[in-house]
């Protein structure tokens, strides 16, 4: 009799183990998408120096093509735009705030690598771009090639793709690195460089912006780059929810909306969606 009530008890223990095993494994698995449900809005880690993808306009106002992007998700989830933090960071400063939990989601003219996504995950691209070199029209550079003499300093971002652009396409030119774009643009303009190199939508904006002082060059630096939100890696819940939105803004029920920012921040259309292609 003894032996049968060990035995029960032992079994009970053992279930209650496992039952409270089972629901702290099922809190800390808890997706972000029902946190940021339950908190009422959303935590956005984002630069305000990458026109036009998130910058300070005159006003003090934070503005953007990836910006807009975020308040039609924030509307998605809220059925309200302004239900959003932004968190300002530096580039350097983005990986840390989305590992640590700081955020829920990263934007800001962010590109997608595969080193990146050792750190962070990525969505589908909800832009297509480039990288361009951006020249002072004093220079008188009017290619890559001229760009690429000893003469010459080209301003670049502190992260190791640019590095590596720089040493491909222009090995004889000096580098100056910095940790914005803002100061990229600031050591062009001040004579500190006479070019620099960044995402193919923001060099055409500073040179519509400085027609008089700056130029694009033709072509790119390699190939066609993308551009995404970016997120914890392990939520897939929380991950399938912002890429299957990505993909409506790009190709779906979305496309109108997104097709609004695009022209608002580009001056032109964006790539057209998906066709129907009817029976023949």
């Amino acid at each position: 009799m003894r032996r049968g009530l060990l035995r029960y008890a032992l079994t009970a223990l053992g279930v209650s183990v496992l039952l409270a095993t089972a629901a702290q494994a099922g809190a800390q698995e808890k997706s972000r998408l029902d946190l940021v449900l339950e908190r009422g809005k959303l935590i956005v880690v984002t630069m305000s120096t990458a026109p036009p993808f998130a910058f300070t306009d005159e006003k003090g106002q934070l503005v953007g093509f990836d910006i807009d992007i975020v308040r039609l998700l924030t509307t998605a989830l809220f059925k309200d735009p302004n239900k959003v933090e932004f968190v300002i960071v530096t580039a350097e400063g983005r990986w840390p705030a989305i590992e640590s939990g700081r955020a829920d989601m990263g934007v800001g003219g962010t590109t997608v690598y595969p080193d990146r996504a050792v750190r962070v995950a990525f969505t589908r691209p909800f832009i297509d771009s480039g990288i361009s070199v951006l020249v002072s029209k004093k220079a008188g550079i009017r290619s890559v090639a001229d760009l690429n003499q000893e003469k010459h300093t080209v301003a670049n971002l502190n992260n190791p793709q640019m590095a590596d652009r720089a040493k491909r396409f222009f090995p004889r030119t000096k580098v100056l690195t910095f940790d914005t774009p803002s100061a990229q643009l600031l050591a062009v303009r001040s004579g500190r460089a006479q070019a620099l190199q960044i995402d193919t939508p923001t060099a055409e904006w500073w040179a519509h912006q400085n027609k008089e002082e700056l130029e694009v060059l033709p072509g790119f630096l390699g190939a066609s780059q993308n551009n995404a939100i970016y997120l914890k890696p392990g939520d897939f819940k929380w991950w399938q929810w912002l890429d299957t939105s990505v993909a409506e803004l790009r190709t779906g029920s979305w496309y109108p909306q997104y097709s609004d920012v695009y022209q608002k921040w580009f001056g032109k259309n964006p790539p057209p969606q998906k066709f129907y292609l009817p029976r023949q």
